[in-house]
């Protein structure tokens, strides 16, 4: 049995017969993980009992614990949202943490407002806002998006030009809005196009379609010819957009299907949404080194992927009962404000969407870990055709970027095992490079980077050739650091002849002065070897090392352009009265663009930066002017 230390000891008589949650931490106070119970005492007294816990994750857990604590709380409901809430803050190494994918969007309109707009939002927050979604396709949904604004009219533009505009602009003209800035039509009459918008967008649109031929006809019978054609072209457009599924015989109902697929220590959870009797997506997740059990795995992803601020609909169906789905009932029913069932169906079609669901969820599990053996076979050549002597398990790619010498940055992404880690990604303001010097810049970052030399990875990317991979390993040898690999990846922009007697073997295009490079070919220079190497186009290879290298390129512009706009921000602000250096650095650290501060209202400035109002006045009467 393994042994446990004094501390756990003392902490098991004292942990109370209450609900709460419990976190284990090891010798470097690092949280493990983090449970929830109704009762402490016999749920963590179960992990250190003489009868073995049934658990997986207890074998990899239990010998690493050295401290326990605990925190109280009235209810098992609060303690399952204290314990999502401690899960987000600490994202323990065996808790499972379920990241809403920046692919997957969501349809928002804004109800709070008088006249409320419609638009496509990455992340949603609970406001009072209509919120539909989530959507693989973010293209797909902007194009719903353009469809309905143009379908029921509805406004396109920022609150700011609502509040400023007087006259109609071309879009009523041309009968895509109706003009709620002009006051063409009241704030009542104009939720009703809302209405319609909502109706299309729940799946209903058998009402809406209804109404549309109506309206068709009204409009023939007044001889309105052009208005009824295009009437019907919308009714066309409308039936191709929505996918006419019935999977529900209860056509009013929402409801949620969530099943898993498992494989050692690799789950995928699938998603299907239905919306008033149509199946409207399907989304998957994935989760590498799985090692809670499915009943845990699942009970934790379902909790958080609400609490992340999507739709609750009024049915959940999960392919086994949890121990606290009562709890987790009763939490997703104050959140939506109306009853939410969370049930196991046995039978019937519901039965048979749950297993579809497992379907999905067993496929996306099989493509995920067959991507996974393809990179690690990747990894494993490129060792070979480099000749490296580690395998590239863990990879960083530095990129520097800076327009004509303003805003130096450098950006480094880290790969493993072939997948982006973006929690380890890395920005570098360059602080002793005045001018472009990309050698300097490299050996500033290289140094920045490495100066603790933690986590080191087993593989080092600079972009760039001869004389960037010389500076980068200049630095990692001034700082006694021989373990990683280090290689230069650059493209070559013109046609010419190359001679490379190091090119030879699998994997490598020959280059014996026969061939010629084309444009953008890359080449990979090695230390200590004259020639470059060139590995074969379309190699898997390759195509990883250009996929890490577009990554960092990608990462390194983005922050270069956040800064350039901080900068126009900042000349921006400079002689509004009341906005000194420290306000405006306030302003700066909440606010992306002008744009955004000028369509803040005042009041709302004050209430984010805690600005006076006064102030506030000043800096939005200023930037409305410029």
């Amino acid at each position: 049995m393994i042994a446990v230390d004094e501390h756990i000891h003392e902490k098991l008589g004292a942990v109370p017969k209450q609900p709460g949650v419990y976190i284990f931490k090891d010798t470097k106070d690092t949280v493990l993980y983090i449970g929830k119970a109704v009762d402490l005492n016999s749920r963590v007294r179960a992990y250190f009992s003489a009868s073995p816990d049934t658990r997986p994750f207890i074998n990899f857990l239990k010998p690493r614990i050295s401290r326990i604590e605990f925190m109280l709380t009235d209810t098992e409901k609060e303690a399952l949202l204290l314990e999502n809430n401690l899960i987000k803050k600490h994202k323990p190494r065996y808790n499972i943490r379920l990241k809403d994918d920046k692919s997957y969007v969501n349809i928002r309109i804004s109800m709070d407002h008088k006249f409320p707009g419609i638009q496509v939002v990455r992340r949603p927050v609970r406001d009072g806002s209509l919120i539909f979604g989530p959507y693989s396709s973010a293209f797909a949904a902007r194009e719903t998006v353009k469809l309905i604004t143009d379908l029921f009219q509805l406004r396109t533009c920022t609150d700011a030009e609502l509040r400023n505009r007087v006259r109609p602009c071309m879009k009523y003209q041309i009968k895509r809005c109706s003009a709620p800035c002009a006051d063409l039509l009241s704030a009542e009459e104009y939720r009703e196009h809302v209405k319609q918008a909502q109706l299309f967008l729940e799946g209903k649109t058998g009402a809406v379609i209804r109404e549309l031929k109506t309206h068709m006809k009204a409009e023939s019978g007044l001889e309105h010819y052009e208005k009824a054609a295009q009437t019907r072209d919308l009714i066309r457009n409308i039936e191709k957009t929505v996918e006419q599924q019935n999977v529900e015989s209860s056509r009013n109902v929402d409801i949620d299907i969530f099943n898993l697929a498992l494989q050692e220590q690799t789950a995928a959870l699938n998603g299907l949404f239905i919306r008033s009797g149509q199946l409207l997506n399907s989304l998957n997740y994935l989760f590498s080194d799985a090692v809670l059990d499915r009943e845990d795995l699942l009970g934790s992803a379902v909790s958080q992927y609400y609490e992340n601020g999507h739709f609750i609909p009024d049915h959940i169906y999960l392919p086994f009962r949890l121990a606290d789905m009562d709890v987790l009932a009763s939490r997703l029913s104050d959140l939506k404000g109306s009853a939410v069932h969370i049930e196991v169906p046995k039978a019937g079609r519901r039965f048979e969407l749950l297993g579809l669901s497992g379907k999905n969820a067993a496929e996306y599990l099989r493509i995920s870990l067959q991507k996974h053996v393809t990179a690690l076979s990747a990894l494993e050549e490129l060792k070979d055709l480099l000749h490296l002597r580690n395998t590239p398990s863990a990879m960083e790619c530095f990129d520097n970027s800076n327009v004509l010498g303003t805003n130096s940055v450098s950006s480094m992404v880290r790969f493993e095992n072939g997948s982006p880690v973006k929690a380890k990604y890395r920005h570098y303001r360059l602080r002793e490079v005045s001018r472009p010097d990309d050698y300097a810049m490299m050996r500033e970052v290289m140094s920045r980077r490495f100066k603790n030399k933690e986590d080191i990875p087993s593989l080092i990317i600079v972009d760039g050739g001869k004389g960037q991979l010389s500076q980068a390993l200049d630095v990692l040898k001034g700082l006694g650091i021989e373990q990683p690999d280090v290689i230069g990846i650059a493209k070559i922009h013109r046609d010419s002849s190359v001679s490379n007697p190091y090119n030879s073997g699998r994997g490598l295009r020959p280059a014996n002065g026969q061939g010629r490079i084309n444009r953008e070919e890359e080449r990979i220079y090695l230390p200590n070897r004259k020639d470059p190497v060139d590995l074969a186009h379309g190699s898997e290879p390759l195509m990883l090392l250009k996929r890490i290298r577009d990554e960092a390129h990608r990462f390194a512009i983005t922050y270069h352009r956040k800064l350039r706009s901080k900068a126009g921000l900042a000349s921006e602000l400079d002689g509004i009265a009341g906005v000194s250096e420290k306000r405006k650095r306030l302003l700066l650290s909440i606010f992306s663009t002008i744009d955004e501060i000028r369509n803040t209202l005042p009041a709302d400035i004050t209430r984010r930066t805690g600005i006076p109002v006064s102030v506030a006045k000043e800096i939005h009467e200023h930037l409305s002017v410029n």
